[in-house]
Protein backbone atom coordinates (compact mmCIF):
# COMPACT_ATOMS: atom_id res chain seq x y z
CA UNK A 1 0.00 0.00 0.00
CA UNK A 2 2.80 2.33 0.93
CA UNK A 3 4.19 1.55 -2.68
CA UNK A 4 1.38 2.49 -4.63
CA UNK A 5 1.33 6.16 -2.36
CA UNK A 6 5.33 6.73 -3.23
CA UNK A 7 4.74 5.93 -7.04
CA UNK A 8 1.54 8.14 -7.46
CA UNK A 9 2.61 11.05 -5.42
CA UNK A 10 5.24 12.64 -7.87
CA UNK A 11 2.32 12.32 -10.25
CA UNK A 12 0.08 14.72 -7.46
CA UNK A 13 2.59 17.21 -7.05
CA UNK A 14 3.63 17.78 -10.92
CA UNK A 15 -0.54 18.12 -11.46
CA UNK A 16 -0.41 20.48 -8.16
CA UNK A 17 2.68 22.96 -9.38
CA UNK A 18 1.25 23.23 -13.13
CA UNK A 19 -0.32 26.47 -13.90
CA UNK A 20 -4.86 25.73 -14.45
CA UNK A 21 -4.16 27.10 -17.64
CA UNK A 22 -2.74 23.48 -18.68
CA UNK A 23 -6.24 22.20 -17.67
CA UNK A 24 -8.17 24.50 -18.95
CA UNK A 25 -9.56 22.48 -21.85
CA UNK A 26 -11.21 20.05 -19.40
CA UNK A 27 -13.15 23.24 -18.36
CA UNK A 28 -14.47 23.83 -21.31
CA UNK A 29 -15.18 20.41 -22.43
CA UNK A 30 -17.08 20.26 -19.32
CA UNK A 31 -19.16 23.35 -20.03
CA UNK A 32 -19.93 21.99 -23.53
CA UNK A 33 -21.27 18.97 -22.51
CA UNK A 34 -23.37 20.58 -19.71
CA UNK A 35 -24.94 22.96 -22.36
CA UNK A 36 -25.73 20.38 -25.17
CA UNK A 37 -27.35 18.06 -21.90
CA UNK A 38 -29.50 21.25 -20.79
CA UNK A 39 -29.96 22.10 -24.46
CA UNK A 40 -31.46 18.94 -25.53
CA UNK A 41 -33.55 19.07 -22.46
CA UNK A 42 -34.79 22.27 -23.59
CA UNK A 43 -36.39 23.76 -26.88
CA UNK A 44 -35.57 27.57 -26.57
CA UNK A 45 -31.66 27.25 -28.23
CA UNK A 46 -30.53 29.22 -25.61
CA UNK A 47 -27.69 26.80 -24.28
CA UNK A 48 -26.38 25.88 -27.49
CA UNK A 49 -25.01 29.11 -28.15
CA UNK A 50 -22.71 28.74 -25.14
CA UNK A 51 -22.06 25.30 -26.54
CA UNK A 52 -20.52 27.11 -29.52
CA UNK A 53 -18.63 30.02 -26.86
CA UNK A 54 -17.29 26.71 -24.95
CA UNK A 55 -16.03 25.42 -28.30
CA UNK A 56 -14.15 28.47 -29.35
CA UNK A 57 -12.33 28.87 -25.72
CA UNK A 58 -11.92 25.05 -25.71
CA UNK A 59 -9.81 25.97 -29.28
CA UNK A 60 -7.99 28.85 -27.63
CA UNK A 61 -6.86 26.53 -24.41
CA UNK A 62 -5.38 24.89 -26.77
CA UNK A 63 -2.95 27.29 -28.14
CA UNK A 64 0.10 26.87 -25.90
CA UNK A 65 1.11 30.27 -23.76
CA UNK A 66 -2.58 31.35 -24.34
CA UNK A 67 -3.59 33.89 -21.23
CA UNK A 68 -6.96 32.28 -19.23
CA UNK A 69 -7.82 35.65 -19.50
CA UNK A 70 -8.12 35.46 -23.27
CA UNK A 71 -10.44 32.16 -23.62
CA UNK A 72 -12.76 34.12 -21.05
CA UNK A 73 -13.59 37.00 -23.57
CA UNK A 74 -13.37 34.41 -26.32
CA UNK A 75 -15.77 32.37 -25.01
CA UNK A 76 -18.30 35.47 -23.33
CA UNK A 77 -17.92 37.09 -26.68
CA UNK A 78 -18.04 34.32 -28.77
CA UNK A 79 -21.55 32.93 -26.98
CA UNK A 80 -22.91 36.73 -27.13
CA UNK A 81 -22.72 36.99 -31.07
CA UNK A 82 -23.87 33.46 -31.31
CA UNK A 83 -27.09 34.58 -29.12
CA UNK A 84 -28.00 38.02 -30.54
CA UNK A 85 -26.89 37.22 -34.51
CA UNK A 86 -27.42 33.33 -35.17
CA UNK A 87 -30.71 32.92 -32.32
CA UNK A 88 -33.81 34.79 -34.20
CA UNK A 89 -32.98 33.53 -37.48
CA UNK A 90 -32.03 29.47 -36.42
CA UNK A 91 -35.12 30.36 -34.39
CA UNK A 92 -37.32 31.32 -36.91
CA UNK A 93 -36.49 29.10 -39.39
CA UNK A 94 -36.70 26.35 -37.07
CA UNK A 95 -39.61 26.87 -35.77
CA UNK A 96 -41.64 27.61 -39.01
CA UNK A 97 -43.36 24.43 -39.38
CA UNK A 98 -45.11 24.33 -35.67
CA UNK A 99 -48.42 25.00 -35.93
CA UNK A 100 -50.82 27.92 -34.12
CA UNK A 101 -51.50 26.38 -31.03
CA UNK A 102 -55.35 27.19 -29.71
CA UNK A 103 -56.96 25.60 -26.71
CA UNK A 104 -60.39 24.62 -26.32
CA UNK A 105 -61.00 27.57 -24.27
CA UNK A 106 -60.63 29.95 -27.61
CA UNK A 107 -63.50 28.40 -29.20
CA UNK A 108 -65.64 29.37 -26.38
CA UNK A 109 -65.00 32.99 -27.93
CA UNK A 110 -68.51 34.39 -29.26
CA UNK A 111 -70.61 31.98 -27.57
CA UNK A 112 -73.90 32.09 -25.53
CA UNK A 113 -73.91 30.88 -21.65
CA UNK A 114 -76.20 31.02 -19.02
CA UNK A 115 -75.36 32.90 -16.05
CA UNK A 116 -76.31 30.98 -12.76
CA UNK A 117 -74.79 33.56 -9.96
CA UNK A 118 -75.49 36.71 -10.01
CA UNK A 119 -72.60 38.56 -12.07
CA UNK A 120 -71.98 42.21 -10.73
CA UNK A 121 -69.24 45.35 -10.73
CA UNK A 122 -67.85 44.43 -7.66
CA UNK A 123 -68.49 40.65 -7.51
CA UNK A 124 -67.51 37.87 -9.72
CA UNK A 125 -70.71 35.20 -10.82
CA UNK A 126 -70.93 32.00 -12.45
CA UNK A 127 -71.96 30.85 -15.67
CA UNK A 128 -72.68 27.50 -17.16
CA UNK A 129 -71.32 26.97 -20.41
CA UNK A 130 -71.92 23.09 -21.87
CA UNK A 131 -72.63 21.69 -18.49
CA UNK A 132 -69.53 23.27 -17.09
CA UNK A 133 -69.57 26.17 -14.59
CA UNK A 134 -67.48 29.04 -14.95
CA UNK A 135 -66.30 31.55 -12.94
CA UNK A 136 -67.48 35.23 -14.71
CA UNK A 137 -66.99 38.82 -14.87
CA UNK A 138 -68.84 41.64 -16.48
CA UNK A 139 -66.42 43.19 -18.96
CA UNK A 140 -68.57 46.42 -19.32
CA UNK A 141 -68.82 46.09 -15.83
CA UNK A 142 -72.74 45.51 -15.87
CA UNK A 143 -75.02 43.61 -13.41
CA UNK A 144 -76.16 40.22 -15.57
CA UNK A 145 -78.91 38.68 -13.64
CA UNK A 146 -79.23 35.04 -12.59
CA UNK A 147 -80.81 32.77 -15.60
CA UNK A 148 -79.95 35.72 -18.10
CA UNK A 149 -78.44 34.83 -21.11
CA UNK A 150 -74.57 35.77 -22.00
CA UNK A 151 -72.00 36.09 -24.60
CA UNK A 152 -68.65 34.98 -24.00
CA UNK A 153 -65.76 37.97 -24.87
CA UNK A 154 -62.83 36.85 -23.78
CA UNK A 155 -61.17 34.82 -21.03
CA UNK A 156 -58.63 35.57 -18.18
CA UNK A 157 -56.70 33.11 -16.20
CA UNK A 158 -59.79 31.01 -15.13
CA UNK A 159 -62.24 33.43 -15.22
CA UNK A 160 -64.50 34.45 -18.23
CA UNK A 161 -65.33 37.64 -19.32
CA UNK A 162 -69.03 37.85 -20.64
CA UNK A 163 -71.53 40.54 -22.06
CA UNK A 164 -75.31 40.85 -21.90
CA UNK A 165 -76.10 38.69 -25.19
CA UNK A 166 -78.21 40.16 -28.18
CA UNK A 167 -82.37 39.66 -27.37
CA UNK A 168 -82.71 36.34 -29.05
CA UNK A 169 -81.81 34.63 -25.94
CA UNK A 170 -80.93 31.04 -27.41
CA UNK A 171 -78.14 29.28 -25.47
CA UNK A 172 -75.25 27.73 -28.04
Amino acid sequence: MNDAFVWITPVLEDAASAPFEQYMFIVWLGILIIAVIIELATTELLSVWFAGGAILALIVSLIPGAPFWSEIIVFAIGSLILLLLIRPFAKKRLMKDKPDIRFNVDDMIGKKATVTKRITELERGEILYHGVLWTAESKDGKTLEKDSIVVILGIEGNKVLVGKAPEDNKEE
